[in-house]
């Protein structure tokens, strides 16, 4: 195996234990209410208001002020007071905000809990604001826990002019870095920053260097109950988005790489509906987690891509081929099926025999087709991702050679992507 392979391999094979991205936010749900108290004569409480996406300098320190002093990470002698970060508990203040108006609750239980074999649903608790002033540190520490329902948290952290603070997250000796300062301040839209992630994960904050960030955490909670689902738009690119789109980008530009041309395979690893003739790029707009970030790296190399069947047929005598389909096939229902019949002939339109090569071009002595009965062209493709995918359909046939016997089609919905043929000289 090649390391460029190798590479995309191993970026696709370690699921990070955190989600990060962006989130639209209305104008309406950007304002916060708190307290604040007067001493005099007589101890008085106002209420004191702020829009988060348009603030002023002056109401940023008001609310600075008004939070208690926290020294995540250190003890509290460790750090001067004015570089600590302020902190209000959930019931100091109240908000427009609200996740069931952004579609994050589904975003990230597609990314966070990817990979989970049983469907399980989220609730999230606010439970603090926080604001770091220009100094602020936050060194890294885990925050604490207090359900065996719980399994992490969820920081929410809105477009307040600032410049530093890279938000770093450490688990089992690896760190994911996030500039929510630099992402927000690029957008053209209102936009919330956001990081999901498990609760044995540490985090910590690198030193503000100007202006204010002002985030609101939640607890993740595993409980009962409905999707919370919006047309808002969602942007969840995943932590290992960028260096599998430079892997990626590193091996197809390989000129030894499929020099004439052929096709990526990409197993799927989640489950979708499928049903028996159905044609299977419908499911290109139900992608999620993992499949979803990788047809986000296809689309932005750019490589066409589609979602289509690999087939392995095994015919009579144990014979072999791999085809890929357009749609579900169900050989089942035709009275028989001969063993020279084209995969057209035998599949329907929109079949084709595929031939399964490694990344220098070599056949791949585990998934060997034996095509030499066909007159047909036969394409490489080669295998990016395990298979079977999640998704996966089977059926059996009678299959006709030189006498009657049973065969048996296994197929895997997969993203396949299309490298055009190299410009040789």
């Amino acid at each position: 195996m090649s390391d460029g392979l190798a590479r995309i391999r191993a970026t696709l094979d370690v699921r990070p234990p955190y989600c990060s991205g962006t989130c639209e936010i209305a104008v309406e749900q950007s304002t916060l209410f708190y307290s604040t108290a007067t001493s005099g004569v007589q101890y008085v409480t106002h209420c004191s208001k702020i829009n988060l996406l348009f603030p002023m300098q002056n109401q940023l320190e008001s609310l600075h002020e008004a939070c208690q002093l926290a020294a995540y990470g250190y003890d509290h002698g460790e750090v001067p007071k004015k570089l600590r970060a302020g902190r209000l508990d959930a019931t100091a203040f109240a908000t427009q905000f609200s996740l069931g108006n952004t579609g994050l609750v589904d975003a990230i239980g597609q990314s966070l809990l990817e990979g989970m074999a049983v469907r399980r649903d989220i609730r999230f608790e606010l439970y603090e604001l926080n604001i770091y002033g220009a100094g602020s540190i936050v060194g890294s520490h885990q925050s604490a826990t207090n359900s065996d329902k719980m399994f992490g948290f969820l920081d929410i952290v809105f477009p307040t002019p600032h410049t530093g603070g890279i938000y770093s997250l450490r688990n089992n000796e690896r760190e994911w870095r996030v500039d929510f300062a630099t992402m927000l301040s690029e957008a053209d839209i209102p936009l919330v920053g956001y990081a999901a992630y498990f609760n044995e994960v540490e985090r910590e904050i690198g030193s503000i260097i100007s202006g204010h960030r002002l985030t609101l955490s939640y607890k993740l909670y595993f409980a009962s109950g409905g999707d919370s689902l919006s047309a808002t738009m969602i942007s969840a690119p995943g932590p290992f988005e960028p260096s599998l789109k430079t892997a990626l980008a590193e091996f197809v530009n390989d000129p030894k790489v499929l020099p004439i041309g052929g096709y990526l395979g990409f197993g799927l690893r989640h489950r979708y509906p499928v049903s028996s003739e159905m044609r299977v790029d419908t499911l290109r707009s139900c992608l999620k987690g993992s499949d979803a970030i990788i047809t986000r790296v296809l689309n932005r190399l750019p490589l066409p891509w589609s979602i289509r069947v690999l087939y392995r047929d095994r015919g009579s005598h144990s014979e072999q081929t791999f085809v890929l389909h357009k749609s579900i096939s169900d050989l089942s229902q035709q009275d028989l099926v001969r063993s020279h019949w084209s995969a057209s002939e035998k599949m329907g339109p929109g079949a084709e025999f595929v031939r399964f090569v490694d990344e220098f071009g070599n056949d791949d002595e585990k998934r060997a087709g034996d095509y030499s009965k066909y007159s047909e062209d036969v394409v490489d493709i080669i295998q990016m991702t395990e298979m079977p995918s999640v998704t996966n359909v089977h059926s059996q046939y009678l299959a006709y050679g030189n006498e009657v016997m049973m065969g048996n089609l296994y197929g895997d919905i997969c993203i396949v992507a299309e490298v055009p043929a190299k410009v040789l000289y």
